[in-house]
């Protein structure tokens, strides 16, 4: 099977667990992605200092749905592996939120399923951001709804 971990949780993201899970002889290309909370945001109207993140109650499911169809997608053969880990609850500055990575024979492979995997993740999982700024604003990404 393609997918050989995918989780949303509270835990730490452990780098290490993504790439051992998904290595193996016949991978000529690992490709990661860690997306980690940034100190600015498009929605923020000043100093980003923390994210809550909340979930829906199926996301753990949804999110290896989600990267088991851009496999099927982009590597109807399987022979690619990934590893997608959504975390939840708060996190600051430098913490990482979200990671893939994708095994593949070959580069090319590896880099679109890892985009794709991404790109499909942001879109369709049910994980909302509470954004806190330095000043004490609190914005909820994508809802235009803010509290002072």
């Amino acid at each position: 099977m393609p997918v050989v971990l995918a989780r949303v949780g509270d835990g730490v993201i452990d780098r290490d667990e993504l790439v051992s899970a998904v290595d193996g002889g016949d991978a000529g290309a690992l490709c990661v992605f860690l997306g980690q909370i940034r100190n600015h945001d498009p929605e923020a109207t000043g100093e980003v200092v923390a994210i809550d993140y909340t979930c829906h109650p199926d996301a753990d499911r949804m999110i290896g749905e989600i990267a088991a169809r851009q496999c099927e997608r982009l590597d109807p053969e399987g022979t690619a592996r990934v590893a997608v880990v959504h975390r939840v609850g708060h996190l600051g500055v430098g913490d990482l939120a979200f990671a893939v990575a994708v095994s593949a024979g070959h580069r090319g492979l590896g880099f679109d399923l890892i985009r794709a995997v991404v790109d499909a993740t942001k879109a369709e999982l049910p994980v909302w951001k509470h954004q806190f700024e330095a000043d004490g604003r609190a914005v909820w990404s994508n809802l235009d709804s803010s509290s002072a």
